[in-house]
């Protein structure tokens, strides 16, 4: 499979999850307060090259990623997502600069569930739901337990490992997960062209 059929493969897989947080976010009223950005400055964020390779191959198409390399290099690729973009007047908040490619655990935190001690589904509430609308993570939470239908943290890392799964079952920080789906679509691009 080429990386763009891979990456093509990953936003399907995407779009499926955005309809089932936003209908999560639909039926109980759950969501983020506006321009929230808390979760996107932890830097222990992880997710796997392949969830970054569709960015990797949008920044190569458009020839950007030689810049996105020299300031990911400037912070030697650790710390918080290089692509977030934090308020400079609000603290906590910010943007994501990379909204519509952002891996699963972007779309998912706050939205999905694990599993618990019993087996069952259980929200993985944010940290900041649970101080600021504790009574809405706790409906939610009842209403998951009761039936209602949610997307699920293992059963998407399962999906997206067996897409690719030299790719899909590499867990990294943010950033290095990034610069292995760069070196890649750099790699396959030297050898698609000839250039070795």
């Amino acid at each position: 499979m080429t990386n763009q059929e891979i990456a093509n493969q990953v936003k399907e897989l995407y779009e499926k999850i955005d309809k089932q947080t936003e209908k999560l976010a639909q039926t109980t009223g759950l969501k983020c307060p506006p321009g929230c950005g808390r979760c996107c400055e932890n830097p222990d964020i992880e997710t796997t090259p392949l969830e970054m390779l569709p960015i990797a191959l949008e920044l190569f198409q458009k020839k950007q990623f030689q810049e996105l390399i020299e300031k990911a290099d400037t912070v030697n690729w650790e710390g918080r997502c290089i692509f977030y973009e934090p308020d400079l007047f609000i603290a906590g908040n910010g943007r994501c600069s990379i909204y519509a490619f952002r891996p699963s655990v972007c779309r998912l935190f706050g939205f999905a569930a694990v599993k618990n001690k019993q087996g069952g589904a259980e929200l993985a509430a944010c940290r900041y739901h649970k101080e600021i609308m504790p009574e809405m993570v706790q409906k939610v939470k009842e209403s998951i337990a009761g039936g209602l239908p949610v997307a699920s943290f293992s059963e998407i890392a399962f999906q997206l490992s067996n897409i690719e799964p030299s790719l899909g079952n590499q867990r990294m920080p943010i950033n290095q997960a990034l610069k292995v789906a760069i070196q890649r679509v750099g790699l396959m691009a030297q050898w698609e062209t000839g250039e070795r």
